[in-house]
């Protein structure tokens, strides 16, 4: 038991192909424990985004067209992305922060590296999205765009989410463990950033003095990322994709750093 103390004290475990071979098998059991006995199993994660898509556009895609060129599909198409990319991080998110908790007492007794549990969390919501959704945005992007490069963009913009959901998750799991309110703050937040992000209305309704508050949260440049390169037209604005990127590339390094930093202490409170 000491040594399995000492090693997760001092933060020294380095990731294998070992490590990444439990967050695959970890995940695989969330996704079996999840979908066990239903008839569409993984399915079941497309309903979700295509009825509010749905819903969102009998509510006000007529009312919003005109902001889209006039079109309904193309308010529609611009939903969805939307709807995917937010719905991916705050449930992705939200089954992460409290894995660590969750498996103190597994953690207690085998030499893991605790942040498998909240990578697998990640890794089990971005596979759903793998066979469902991701598959369309990409098809969308092809039928919508016929431009090559948005096309070839398409998978690194959502790496990229994947990757910010990742680094939110692995330092809200760490959080956890100190402040065992923060599942509840984190829904809260979540709203916020829902609400904040241009997902089923026009980022033109938003009075300009409100427009640079919205400019900071990573969801709502995530969705306008997407749009770029899945339903944008003419030359591409390389700008808001790669500012993104950053991001998204920051924020799992930070993640990262966060937990490793915290992680020492777990055993004290798990």
């Amino acid at each position: 038991m000491s040594a399995v103390l000492d090693t997760r004290r001092t933060g020294t475990t380095i990731w294998s192909h070992r490590q990444f071979e439990l967050v695959r098998m970890s995940a695989i059991r969330q996704l079996k424990a999840r979908y066990r006995g239903t008839a569409l199993g993984v399915l079941w994660s497309f309903a979700n985004p295509l009825m509010m898509t749905a819903l969102y556009t009998v509510l006000f895609g007529t009312a919003f067209a005109s902001y889209y060129g006039g079109s309904t599909h193309r308010y529609l198409f611009s939903v969805f992305v939307g709807v995917v990319v937010v719905t991916l991080f705050l449930q992705a998110t939200g089954e992460a922060i409290v894995t660590v908790v969750a498996n103190g007492g597994l953690l207690n007794k085998i030499a893991l590296d605790p942040e498998t549990f909240p990578l697998a969390a990640i890794m089990a919501n971005a596979f759903q999205q793998l066979v469902t959704t991701f598959p369309v945005i990409l098809v969308l992007a092809a039928v919508v765009t016929h431009d090559p490069l948005r096309v070839v963009l398409v998978p690194f913009v959502l790496a990229a989410v994947v990757a910010l959901c990742a680094g939110f998750g692995i330092a809200l799991s760490a959080l956890y463990v100190f402040f065992r309110d923060l599942s509840y703050l984190w829904g809260i937040i979540g709203f916020i950033f829902w609400m904040t992000s241009p997902v089923f209305y026009p980022a033109a309704l938003v009075p300009a003095g409100v427009r640079p508050l919205l400019s900071v949260n990573p969801i709502g440049l995530g969705i306008a990322a997407l749009r770029e390169v899945t339903l944008g037209k003419g030359p591409i604005d390389l700008g808001v994709v790669g500012m993104f990127l950053l991001i998204s590339a920051v924020a799992l390094v930070a993640g990262h750093l966060i937990f490793r930093s915290l992680r020492r202490d777990f055993m004290d409170l798990l």
